[in-house]
């Protein structure tokens, strides 16, 4: 026959294996153990008291994470470039002007001509005096006379005389140091539409347009 035994476990916690329990359903019966016992034996076994212990909460150290040393750049600065001067020619512009209009010049003329226009041109501003001859007071025909005798040239006293004095040509023909005419007046053309004449005593000798329909008269 065989008997059942039961085998007392350990009575206190230190006999005890070490274990970590938790929450442990322990049966109330004995466990039970096969062994070969006489048919008369009696084997009694003490309940088995088992006392759970709560694990304690695991304690989880917060890890200190030092933040990184910032790494110090040192940055070498470039040597500084030897200062240099640079010159640059700026670019030249031209600038589109007007052309100015000059003064034509006086026309130059063969013979004694252009001596003179420019002796008539020099007693400009002179008075003007009826029946006088010089250059202290003139009339017209008397300033005419007196310039071409300046040239070399010899004229007939008055304005009516001097008409014939020379050849007359068309005004287009016209050249400087002719004689220009009008009936009771007389002047010397200078170019370009323009004489010069002993006008009348508020006027005096000055040069100034050509005006009407005057004769030209070429002398010598």
């Amino acid at each position: 026959m065989t008997a059942t035994a039961a085998v007392a476990a350990p009575s206190s916690d230190a006999d005890a294996p070490a274990a970590k329990l938790t929450s442990l359903d322990v049966p109330q019966t004995p466990a039970v153990i096969g062994v070969d016992l006489p048919e008369d034996s009696t084997v009694e076994l003490d309940a088995i008291t088992v006392t759970s212990v709560e694990a304690p909460e695991p304690v989880v150290e917060e890890a200190v994470v030092e933040a990184p040393v910032e790494a110090r750049v040192v940055t070498a600065e470039a040597p500084a470039e030897a200062a240099t001067t640079t010159t640059v020619d700026a670019p030249t512009t031209e600038v589109a002007t007007a052309p100015v209009e000059e003064a034509a010049p006086a026309p130059v003329v063969s013979g004694g001509n252009y001596s003179v226009v420019a002796i008539a041109r020099s007693y400009v501003g002179a008075p003007y005096v009826f029946g006088g001859t010089t250059p202290a007071g003139w009339d017209c025909s008397g300033f005419t006379s007196y310039v071409f005798a300046q040239a070399g040239i010899s004229l007939p006293r008055s304005s009516g005389a001097q008409l014939y004095a020379g050849t007359i040509v068309p005004a287009s023909q016209a050249q400087p140091g002719d004689l220009v005419w009008w009936p009771g007046h007389v002047g010397i053309y200078t170019g370009n539409g323009m004489h010069i004449a002993a006008r009348n005593p508020s006027a005096g000798t000055y040069e100034g347009p050509v005006y009407g329909s005057p004769t030209y008269i070429r002398v010598g």
